[in-house]
């Protein structure tokens, strides 16, 4: 079964981003985890910078299958902590980015949240 929750344990943090041979990110984060049962398949981070909030990290190890879950799981976590903004400048992620309504503001992706995820009912 497939879970996605908050992750704290900065040893398997390490080891998933050095085992994926992902980019080292300096800064502050807030990590997602998907698990497939008790095994760790991927991982996403929200990080500051500055004044502003990055959504830079999304990797899951089966390719790009549930890298948007994992994503709205990080952009749902950011508007529950009241971050009313998200930006991304990982050209690797262009695509999710344009997938989750990101518009391009000159070299980075903007995400507003500000009824990002408000559904209208009758």
């Amino acid at each position: 079964m497939l879970t996605i929750q908050k992750i704290d344990d900065t040893q398997v943090i390490t080891a998933y981003i050095n085992k994926n041979k992902l980019p080292d990110m300096a800064g502050h984060h807030q990590y997602m985890a998907l698990y497939d049962g008790d095994a760790l398949c991927g991982l996403g981070a929200l990080s500051l910078v500055g004044t502003k909030v990055y959504m830079n990290l999304v990797h899951t190890s089966s390719g790009n299958a549930f890298n948007h879950s994992l994503a709205k799981a990080l952009l749902n976590m950011a508007d529950l902590r009241g971050i009313k903004t998200i930006y991304g400048s990982n050209l690797a992620l262009s695509e999710l980015y344009t997938a989750l309504r990101f518009t391009k503001e000159k070299e980075e992706y903007v995400l507003r949240l500000e009824g990002y995820f408000t559904v209208a009912c009758d």
